[in-house]
Parts: C-alpha cells; structure tokens; sequence
C-alpha cells in the first residue's frame, strides 16, 4: 500500500518544498505545542507539522490551584487554531498504537495516520494515589476545595493535610494549596484550624535545592504549616492519615496530589507506569524516528517547564534528521517554578544537570522572562501573545535577578518502588527477617530486545511460564508477560513481525537478593502484580512471585508490620 509520506528516505528529499516531512506530533498539550513552534522557528516549510489529540483545548492549567481562592483562572483555547498559528495542523484522535515498520500510527476510533516523524507527547494521567483522601487533579476538582473551605470556615473542619505521594508526582501544587488555604483562613478571621503537609521529601521542594528549600521552609513556618518530611502516605481513614511503615497523622480531611501513569500505547517500549525510555534528544530507545517529550516520559520530573525543555531537544533532533542546518543540544534540565502563595508569588529555581556545585535560586523579582508558570521558549511568549500581553519588554536589572544555578541531577525524584522498600527497611530494621534469595526462583527465561514475539511465545510456552525478563549485554531492561502479549494480539501485530522491544515493560521493578520480602509483597500487591525480576547489580539473577510469598508466610517468616494497606 502507497503511503503519503513513506519511507525512511523520506528525509533526503526533505528540502524539496513540494515534500516536506510529516511531523506527527501525538498530543495536545505544552510539550506538543512546544515542539510544534520549536519546528516552525527551526524548519519553516521544510517540514509539515500534524497535532493529533483526543480533545478540542488546550487547557492552561498550573493556575487551577488559585481557583478556588478567586486568585486566578484556569484559561483554555482552541486546539486548531493554535495549531493554524504555529504552522500546523490539528487532526482530533487519541494515539493507541504504533507501526514502526510500515510508519502508520493507530487512532482510536480506528484510524491510522500516516507519518515520517512521530512524537509522542501525549502527556500522563492523573490517578488516585491514597485511598480515601480527595484528590486534586485539576480544574475539575475546584469544586471540591471550594467546598472543603466552605467546611474548615464553618468549623466542620479542624485540622487538614496536604498530602505528595510517593512516585511519578509534581509536588509544588500541595504547597501551593496549603499556603493559599492559610492565607485564605487569616484573611477571613479564621483561627484554631491546624494545616499539615505530608512529603516523602528530604526537604521541602528538594529538586529546586538548599536555598529554595529555607525560603519555602521559612513560609511554611510564618503560615503556621507543620511540615512532616520522609513520611510516605498510604490512606485516609478515620480521622487520621496513615503512613508507610507504621505511623499516624491526625487529620479530619486529607488533600492528596494524585499519582501519574502514562498512557498505554501499542507498540511503544513503556514502564510499569506508562512512561516511555528516552535518550536525551527524545529519542524512543530502540525506535527508529519515533521520539517522545513531556509527562509520558521516563524524567521523574513532570513540569511543564521541563516538558517544554524536552520538546525543543526533540525539536532540534528532528530538524537535524530532516537536513535542517541545525546543531541538536541534549535535554539539559533547568527546573523553574512560580510558587503561589497567596500573597507575593515566589519564582524558584535549580539547574537538574549538575556540575556546578549548590545553584538553586528563591526570589520575589522573576528568574526568567516572561514570568509565567510554565516556561517554555516558544510556547510562553506565544501564550503571553494570545492573552494580550506581548507587550512586555524584559526586566532590567534592578526588577529581575539575573540567575544561573544548577542542582545535582541525582535530586531528581527517586522511584516509588525505591521509596517504598526503603521505607521497609527503616521499619525492620536489624530484626532477623525473611529475604528474596531464600524463596526466588533462580532460572528465569531470559529473551533479547528484538527476539519476535511468536520466538518468545514458543520459548514461554515449553517453559509453562507466564512471562521472561528482557536482558541487553547482560543487562535487565524489560519483562514480558502474557498481559504483554494479549495487548499485542489485540493490536493485530504479526507474531514473525513484531519485537519484544516494542511491546515489553521497560525498566521493570526489580528487587535484589537481599530485599526483604515483606517489601516484595507490598510491591507486588501496591502495583497488583505477580512476579518481581531479582537483579545483582543490573543482572538478572532469578524471579519472585507471590506464590514464593504466601508460602514463606505460612512458613511464620513474615513479621507483618502494619503498613497501611
């Protein structure tokens, strides 16, 4: 079958202007738009750039926590024309799965697109992540804060936390939410209400570093806020907050950030959790001509700050492959936030790269031009455009604070399944328990990244095992289940065709040896999962199942420690 924009040779005719290269960008958000005005600055008419999302709006949402407070306004605008604005067009439909062989991308409801260049930028969904408390994702959830408030000034309502889950989170919103609610209660008279904040932080808005972390630490302290750090929340119930590991914090209402999770997509390598391995141009690992940018990708940091930082890497690289004169420069993160507190704001910032010693940043003056919260080098100036702002002209010194800071990028969140099993660890400490190596399995069916998956099937079934670890020089980069394979089947892929690679879970939670199994269990359980590779190192060494830990427990190995869930 012909198709319109083909093959892989396409890029040598890129700078005929008759044929220019077909940019799919799949999604409607920052980093779509982002990347979408990063290729028209870059590549003019020399590639043609199609959005592809489910809805009609952009939605500019970091304002939706000053809602409730009548302190701003979510604001949203029309896909198309936007897109009619940056040089592109807009197509609704929402990316289900990916081709790489024949370069087609698969809509729901059930069409497939044709593309040179894909970029996902599909952006992650909100879930809930402790049971029972309310969970603000947004503008839909104004409402519900509205009523809380409505509750503590009735004094229905006496003591309140704000709680960050462990994993996939942007934190910032939970301390915007508990400042505003204290300057919202001291506006109007409102005293005897305690407001706690929950994090699994070392320090209060960590990634941003030392000095953002006082000043935020100092802001909490002057509005009253308790602050409870390296505290890991599991549920709410009964007045109280329950934590990982044992503990309590009272609380008549909990407010809870919710946790993120990349959407499925056919063959496309994903994470447990959806999120999608990169490198640092945004390449898919293993793909050809496929990258991804923003919230669906593996960078703990979900910002949109930080999606704009990725798309304009992307941006380049795609520019670059196109036979555009243009250097590509690596995803180098430069994190900036604008922290509303219900009174001034406070812009803050660190560099995630490294290299440069403590360089994070807290002033009332902006750190960056324009000073909007989210912070895109294309997309902001645009936005401020379309509000009717373009007006502005940069600071001078003396109203802004010329700021070059970078922070170690090992700061970057950690994952929760680290988080967890650490927090099981403090709990036992040095009390005598059962471990991993005692009850795992040590021959597990080990496959390669691009064995087929008719290969593998037939591997998995003389072994009767539901799923084999994906290892690459030695090294554990996936597992693939039945689960995996079931999706693949319902995406009609050819068994002889299709590669382990797109269709595995990539970077696996994983445990070692000497991993508790009390810890194992509650992965296993939190993630409602049935099997765990044991690594030494990055090695695959041996697999644990459930059933190992319901025979280890009715063996009396297991303490239970009350964990929360």
């Amino acid at each position: 079958m012909s198709r319109p924009w083909g093959t892989r040779h396409a890029r040598f005719v890129s700078s005929n202007r008759a044929h220019p290269v077909h940019v799919l960008i799949a999604g409607g958000g920052v980093a779509a738009l982002e990347a979408a005005l990063a290729l028209r600055a870059l590549a003019k008419d020399r590639i043609h750039v199609e959005l592809l999302a489910p809805e009609p709006h952009f939605w500019y949402r970091p304002l939706a926590v000053a809602e409730p407070f009548q302190l701003g306004e979510v604001r949203h605008f029309e896909l198309s024309k936007l897109a009619a604005d940056a040089g592109a067009t807009f197509s609704p439909g929402e990316l289900v799965s990916v081709d790489a062989a024949r370069r087609l991308a698969y809509t729901s409801p059930g069409g497939a697109v044709p593309y040179t260049t894909l970029l996902i930028a599909c952006g992650a969904v909100p879930k809930p992540a402790i049971q029972g408390a309310l969970t603000f994702r947004g503008p839909g959830d104004t409402g519900k804060i509205e009523r809380l408030l409505a509750e503590i000034e009735a004094g229905e309502v006496r003591r309140v936390v704000f709680a960050v889950p462990a994993g996939a989170v942007w934190s910032l919103p939970a301390y915007e939410l508990a400042l505003m609610t204290a300057a919202w209660l001291a506006t109007r008279g409102v005293t005897g209400v305690e407001i706690g904040l929950v994090t699994p932080e070392d320090e209060p808005l960590h990634l941003f570093g030392r000095e953002a972390s006082d000043v935020v630490r100092a802001l909490l302290d002057e509005r009253g806020i308790i602050l409870h750090t390296r505290a890991y929340p599991a549920a709410a119930r009964a007045g109280e907050l329950l934590l990982v590991a044992d503990g309590i914090v009272v609380a008549d209402r909990v407010v809870a950030l919710p946790r993120l999770q990349g959407p499925r997509i056919g063959g496309v390598p994903q994470t447990f959790e959806g999120f999608i391995p990169v490198d640092l141009n945004g390449r898919v690992t293993g793909m050809s001509d496929v990258y991804a940018a923003g919230d669906v990708t593996t960078f703990p940091v979900k910002q949109g700050g930080i999606a704009a930082q990725q798309a304009d890497a992307a941006a380049e690289a795609i520019a670059a492959a196109a036979g555009v004169d243009v250097t590509p420069h690596p995803f180098r993160p430069i994190l900036r936030g604008l922290l509303l507190t219900g009174a001034e704001p406070r812009y803050l910032r660190g560099d995630l790269a490294g290299g440069a010693g403590e360089t994070s940043r807290a002033s009332s003056e902006p750190l960056w031009w324009p000073p909007a919260k989210i912070v895109g080098r294309y997309l902001a100036p645009f936005l401020a455009g379309l509000a009717g702002t373009g007006g502005l002209t940069e600071p001078t010194s003396e109203s802004g604070v010329p700021v070059e800071v970078e922070l170690d990028a090992g700061a970057a969140e950690p994952r929760r399944d680290r988080l967890i099993e650490s927090a099981v660890d403090d709990a036992l400490g040095e009390a005598p328990v059962a471990r991993v190596g005692a009850v795992m399995s040590t021959d597990p069916l080990i496959v390669a990244p691009e064995d087929t998956l008719g290969e593998v099937a037939e591997r998995m079934r003389e072994r009767d095992v539901g799923s084999a670890l994906v290892a690459e020089y030695g090294r554990l980069i996936g597992i693939l289940t039945s689960r995996d394979m079931l999706r693949a089947l319902a995406g009609r892929v050819h068994s002889s065709e299709a590669r382990v690679r797109q269709w595995m879970t990539a970077e696996p939670i994983a445990v070692s040896a000497t991993t508790a199994l009390e810890a194992a269990a509650i992965l296993m359980t939190e993630h409602h999962i049935h099997h765990l590779p044991v690594v030494e190192g990055e090695r695959p060494v041996g697999m644990v199942g459930m059933r190992d830990v319901v025979r280890s427990a009715s063996s009396g190995f297991l303490r239970g420690i009350g964990l929360g869930f």
